[in-house]
């Protein structure tokens, strides 16, 4: 009952926001990124651990990289380490409806990022909700039937794990000529 509440307020808001929503659509590739935003979900270290990766490749290249992450808690994970350009929206962020709202949320969301990658492999609302309200130019997600109008690029997987997800990203970002 909890749940189907929340769900037809989740969908309202976001029906409500997508209204308002525009950006400008930019193709991009690995080396032409200046600019990365990461939206994730903050669940396992195996996970956070390919995250990470997949920061450090662009930041080599040298882009400037930008993660959100979401955490369903308030006590963050022992193998989490807080840096500079990483915002975990925690509990307190998300609220009853699981909506992220909040400073760090408004400003991430109004940044125009040349890649957005969507990082979950999961179902999950507020990860989904960050990447496709976005103002970036060129957003990326898994395949699935909810991501198709809201993302430029969906990657299909064989075996829906983060290693394979960071693996496929990685290789057809780098095959982009711009």
């Amino acid at each position: 009952m909890i749940d189907r509440i929340r769900n037809t307020i989740q969908s309202l808001v976001f029906k409500i926001k997508l209204k308002q929503h525009h950006r400008e659509i930019e193709m991009s590739s690995m080396n032409a990124a200046k600019t990365v935003g990461i939206v994730c979900l903050v669940d396992k270290e195996t996970n956070w651990n390919e995250i990470r990766k997949v920061t450090k490749e662009f930041q080599e290249k040298g882009a400037k990289v930008e993660v959100m992450g979401v955490f369903y808690g308030n006590v963050k994970p022992l193998w989490y380490i807080e840096t500079l350009n990483v915002t975990l929206c925690t509990d307190k962020e998300l609220g009853f409806s699981q909506i992220p709202t909040g400073m760090h949320i408004s400003e991430f969301l109004s940044k125009e990022f040349d890649v957005l990658i969507n990082f979950s492999i999961t179902d999950d609302f507020a990860p989904f909700y960050l990447a496709a309200l976005s103002k970036a130019k060129f957003k990326i997600a898994i395949d699935n039937e909810k991501h198709r109008n809201h993302f430029d690029m969906l990657l299909k997987l064989e075996d829906i794990n983060m290693e394979e997800y960071q693996k496929q990203l990685i290789h057809y970002l780098s095959k982009i000529k711009i």
